[in-house]
């Protein structure tokens, strides 16, 4: 695979965001162009509301000075990449926020969905009351993009429903689990995550990366009725609640009370996290695209006691995680992009961009949700050693 490079917002002749690829398509490119700058748009803006250099894997995204509530409310005039470019380099030589809140407001309506998604995402965290930035992610939480609606849900997850729909019904009581005498392993499935086709939701029993585990890590990942699930709500109390479930599953499907392998996703994680801050013991915790939600020492020592080994699994440059750090600025507590090992010693997995089949895979936030990705990583054969080094 060709290198490629994702360190400018700009899509101009001058300076492109992402170089030629041998073979790629020009909608490639233009994804991978837009993915880079929807990145950059996060970081700029995280950047500005920590009064820090942006965090982590920056994509030499530039540092941008403290939004002050003298920051001018932009107009929502759409711009094109030529005057997106131009801004941007004015933001890289002066730190201007009210510069960067240009730009995001002439990019509400980009011609992708996902940098229109984080534009609105990184917008509505500086000025929460842009009628702009809230306008589009009413809009962008419909997309028909998966991964712009999961950017835009972050900070408005709650999107009203369509005029006419018929209200909910309550859902059935899902029914107990089958009691195993042995330690069960189990999926925790992240925010917003609804029942459905089993090809698309990873965590039933029966999906392919479900069947996958089963087959490739232990016999005992659960697999019948009353497998575990939660409400999929974005806020701490719902994940709070379900980590007090997961406890009660894992006694009620289990004589050992003990949790073998949970594989989690997204805000699963969190969920997860929070059931062994309570006390439930893991031997292994297999974190797939999970924000590193900010705790206090005692619960992190409490965590530590509680799992015996952790795996950490991350994109670069996941949109989604990138838009929750912003998110939890607003609504605390606050979340990171990587886990401190002082506080959740782990084994890391973190593909470089020559190690991806393709390189939009770096933005991605359900990369490692895939059966393909494990078997190339050989994380089956990572578990399995982390399973036996903590029996």
């Amino acid at each position: 695979m060709a290198a490629f490079a994702v360190q400018a917002v700009p899509a101009v002749p001058a300076v492109q965001p992402v170089q030629a690829l041998a073979g790629a398509s020009a909608e490639l490119i233009e994804d991978l162009a837009a993915s880079s700058r929807a990145a950059q748009y996060l970081l700029m803006a995280a950047s500005s509301l920590s009064g820090t250099a942006p965090e982590g894997d920056a994509l030499d995204a530039p540092a941008v000075a403290p939004a002050a509530a003298r920051v001018t409310r932009p107009p929502t005039d759409p711009i094109d990449l030529a005057a997106a470019a131009a801004l941007y380099a004015e933001v890289t030589t002066t730190g201007d926020p009210t510069t960067l809140a240009r730009l995001l407001a002439g990019r509400l309506r980009a011609a992708t969905p996902v940098e229109a998604a984080a534009a609105s995402v990184a917008l509505h965290a500086m000025m929460p009351d842009h009628p702009g930035a809230v306008a589009a992610l009413a809009r962008l939480v419909r997309s028909a993009d998966p991964l712009a609606r999961a950017i835009a849900q972050t900070v408005a997850p709650a999107a009203p429903p369509a005029p006419g729909t018929p209200a909910p019904t309550a859902a059935p009581a899902p029914p107990a689990p089958t009691r195993s005498r042995a330690a069960v392993s189990t999926t925790v499935h992240g925010t917003f995550a609804m029942l459905g086709d089993t090809g698309s939701r990873w965590y039933i029993p029966g999906a392919p990366l479900h069947d996958h585990l089963e087959a490739r890590v232990g016999r005992n990942l659960y697999d019948g009725p009353g497998f575990f699930t939660w409400s999929g709500q974005y806020s701490e109390p719902a994940r709070r609640a379900a980590g007090d479930a997961l406890v009660a599953w894992t006694s009620a499907a289990t004589d050992a009370d003990t949790l073998d392998v949970v594989y989690a996703h997204s805000h699963g994680g969190t969920v997860a996290l929070n059931a062994a801050s309570v006390g439930q013991r893991i031997r292994v915790l297999v974190l797939m695209h999970a924000p590193a939600v900010e705790r206090m020492p005692g619960e992190w020592a409490t965590i530590r006691r509680a799992v015996d080994r952790v795996i950490v699994l991350r994109t670069r440059f996941d949109l989604v995680v990138l838009a929750d750090t912003l998110a939890s600025r607003l609504r605390p507590p606050r979340s990171r992009t990587t886990f401190a090992q002082t506080d959740l010693p782990h084994e890391l997995v973190d593909p470089a961009p020559s190690e991806v089949d393709a390189p939009i895979d770096l933005f991605s936030h359900d990369y490692f949700l895939r059966v393909p990705t494990w078997e190339r990583e050989r994380l089956a054969d990572l578990v399995r050693r982390q399973s036996s080094s903590s029996a």
